[in-house]
C-alpha cells in the first residue's frame, strides 16, 4: 500500500503542473510529439490518473517537451477538451464507444458521432468494494442498498448495471445515490453508500482502507445465466481476476470487471504525432511500468490491439506493423469500423435535422437499428 501511495502521490505533482519540467542535463525533442502533452482524464486520487500521470512523466522525462494533465469526473468533461482542440489526446472509459456512437449525451445536438480512434487499449480492472463489516457478502445481497449512480457517466454506470444484472438485481431493487465518480470513498466512508464502484487500484481506496478494513464483492459465479447478463450491459468487459487491490492481502484475488480505458484522439490527429505517442509509451515502458499497480498493462504485450467497438489511429497500426502486432483479424475489423463511423456521421447529418430534438437518444438509437448492421 505505501508504494502505491508514494507512487500516486508523484504522479499528482507531475499532472498538476501546467509545464512539468524536463530533467536535468541534456534534453531532447522527440519529433512528431507536441511540445506539451495534454491529455484529460479521470481526477485525482483514480487510478486512471496515476497512471496518465506516471506515462506522461516518463515520456517527457529528459526531454524538452512537457506534459499537462486535465481531469474530469464525467464523460463530457473528459472528452470536451479533446473536442474543443484544448487536448491532444484523452484516456477515458467507455465514453469513448458512446461517443464514436453519439449514445446516452453524446445524442446531442452539441455532439453527435464523433469521428475517435485508438491510440493505446490498456486494460484494468473493475470492482464493487464494501466495509469488511457490511452484511453484503456477494452480489445477490445488493438488494435495497445504497448504491452509486454516477453523475453525467454512462460509461461506468452501464458497468454498475451489469453488476447488478450478475446479481439477478436492477436499479429498482437498490436505492441509487446520485454521486461524482471521485466522491464515493467519502460516501462511503460517511455512510452515505454502502458500496463504490472504481478501477481497484485508486488511491483513494487505500486511504479507504487506512481507515477501516474494506473488501471487494466477488464474481465467482461463471454460470452462463451471469455472464450473459453481464455480457448485455456491459458487451465490452470480461469477468476476470485481480490482485494486489485495497484490502486484499498478498496473495488474496477476486474477480470483477475487465475492459479497456484507451488513450483516443480524433482521426484528424496527425499520423506522426500518434505514432510517435505510441512509440514513446513502449520506448519508455521500464521507466513507468511500476509505477502503479496497472501501468504494466500498457505494455505491447498486455494491451489490447485487436480493436472492438472504435477503429485504432493509422499512426498506431503503423507502429503496431512495425512490431507484428497487427493482425489480419485487427485490420479487417478496423476497416469495418471505420467504415461504420462514415457510415454513422453521414446519417447523422440527414437525422438531425429531422429529429424529435426532446427525444434524440431514442430516436438515433431506432434509425441505427433500422441502418446499420450491428458491430
Amino acid at each position: 500500500m505505501r508504494k502505491m501511495l508514494r507512487t500516486v502521490a508523484l504522479g499528482v505533482a507531475v499532472g498538476l503542473s501546467l509545464t512539468a519540467c524536463a530533467a536535468t542535463g541534456e534534453s531532447e525533442v522527440v519529433e512528431g510529439l507536441p511540445q506539451q502533452l495534454v491529455w484529460s482524464t479521470y481526477g485525482l486520487g483514480t487510478s486512471t490518473y496515476a497512471d496518465v500521470a506516471a506515462v506522461t512523466g516518463a515520456i517527457t522525462s529528459g526531454t524538452d517537451h512537457t506534459a499537462r494533465i486535465i481531469t474530469a469526473d464525467t464523460a463530457i468533461g473528459r472528452l470536451g477538451p479533446l473536442k474543443q482542440g484544448k487536448s491532444d489526446m484523452a484516456r477515458t472509459g467507455n465514453e469513448y464507444i458512446y461517443a464514436f456512437e453519439a449514445d446516452f449525451e453524446f445524442a446531442s445536438e452539441d455532439w453527435g458521432p464523433q469521428d475517435l480512434q485508438l491510440v493505446w487499449a490498456p486494460v484494468a480492472p473493475h470492482g464493487l468494494m464494501v466495509r469488511d463489516s457490511s452484511e453484503i457478502k456477494s452480489y445477490d445481497d445488493l438488494r435495497g442498498v445504497s448504491f452509486p449512480h454516477i453523475t453525467a457517466n454512462p460509461s461506468v454506470n452501464n458497468s454498475l448495471t451489469a453488476m447488478l444484472a450478475y446479481g439477478g438485481l436492477t436499479w429498482d431493487d437498490v436505492e441509487p445515490v446520485e454521486i461524482s465518480y471521485s466522491e464515493q470513498a467519502d460516501a462511503v466512508k460517511s455512510g452515505q453508500l454502502d458500496v463504490l464502484f472504481q478501477q481497484v487500484y485508486g488511491a483513494s481506496l487505500y486511504e479507504l482502507e487506512s481507515a477501516f478494513p474494506v473488501r471487494w464483492l466477488s464474481m465467482d459465479d461463471d454460470s452462463p445465466k451471469r455472464v450473459a447478463a453481464v455480457a448485455e450491459s456491459a458487451p465490452y468487459a470480461a469477468i476476470g481476476d485481480f490482485t494486489g487491490a485495497a484490502g486484499q492481502e498478498d496473495g488474496e484475488s477476486a474477480r470483477g470487471l475487465i475492459y479497456t480505458l484507451p488513450l483516443v484522439t480524433y482521426a484528424g490527429a496527425s499520423e506522426s504525432s500518434v505514432y510517435e505517442t505510441a512509440k514513446a509509451i513502449q520506448d519508455n515502458y521500464d521507466e513507468f511500468k511500476d509505477s502503479t499497480a496497472t501501468t504494466q498493462n500498457w505494455s505491447l504485450e498486455l494491451a489490447n490491439t485487436v480493436p472492438t467497438k472504435v477503429p485504432f489511429h493509422a499512426g498506431t497500426v503503423k507502429f503496431l506493423k512495425e512490431n507484428n502486432a497487427w493482425s489480419d483479424e485487427a485490420d479487417k475489423k478496423n476497416k469495418e469500423l471505420i467504415e461504420r463511423g462514415e457510415k454513422l456521421r453521414a446519417g447523422w447529418e440527414d437525422f438531425i435535422g429531422s429529429a424529435d430534438k426532446t427525444n434524440l437518444a431514442e430516436e438515433w438509437a431506432t434509425w441505427k437499428e433500422t441502418n446499420l448492421s450491428t458491430l
